[in-house]
């Protein structure tokens, strides 16, 4: 199996709702730096497709694979650390429960190739930022970009559209919580319609299957 997804997900029966889903959406950023990384590693694991670091008040030492071909490494988060730490100082608290959970694996797990991409993370400022569409348009003589950023607090999709040197548009055309499950399905594609840039979604009827619209200027 190939490893493809990273969560941090304290225990609800441990730490409560009101401590759970927070730290859930806002372990989202790094995980999905992480997951982005290890894509193009592919790397072959030992019958999981992903790594759940667990948090518990009393983690167990050992780690096992679920029947859902999950591996669960029980870690240990400090509530009131948690709950005293700043949203911008909190990337870094992250960084340092997965190297606990890193720590237990061994060679089950890229180490290596997990910790450099968490030292990138945190020497980038913990910027979570890619391309996901780029297309150049000929007889627009336009270039469109669809620019994501996925921080700790929210999710932002932006449009650019430059011709040659000239930026002619660059804005966010979205904003959701910090989570892939709400914004996944909200972008596709860019197409050109009529000289107008259009910004599809995943979804298919109308008028869901457009998130935004730009018309060109003659």
């Amino acid at each position: 199996m190939i490893l493809k997804n990273i969560y941090i997900s304290p225990e609800l029966e441990d730490y409560g709702k009101e401590i759970v889903y927070p730290f859930k959406e806002q372990s989202r950023s790094i995980c999905n730096f992480l997951e982005r990384k290890i894509k193009d590693l592919k790397y072959s694991s030992k019958g999981f497709r992903t790594v759940c670091f667990v948090g518990k008040r009393h983690p167990s030492k050992y780690f096992f694979v679920n029947s859902s071909n999950v591996l669960n490494v029980d870690i240990y988060i400090d509530e009131s650390r948690y709950k005293s730490t700043t949203i911008y100082c909190l990337n870094s608290y992250f960084i340092e429960i997965i190297k606990s959970g890193l720590d237990k694996c061994g060679d089950i797990l890229p180490i290596a190739e997990i910790t450099s991409a968490l030292n990138e993370f945190e020497n980038s400022g913990y910027v979570n930022e890619w391309v996901h569409k780029k297309r150049f348009f000929k007889n627009q003589n336009i270039t469109c970009s669809l620019v994501c950023n996925h921080s700790i607090k929210d999710f932002r999709l932006s449009l650019k559209i430059t011709r040659a040197d000239d930026v002619i548009f660059n804005e966010v055309i979205l904003i959701t919580p910090p989570d892939e499950l709400a914004y996944h399905y909200k972008f596709k594609d860019i197409i050109i319609d009529n000289d107008e840039v259009i910004v599809t979604t995943k979804l298919h009827s109308e008028p869901d299957n457009v998130l935004f619209r730009f018309k060109l200027k003659p």
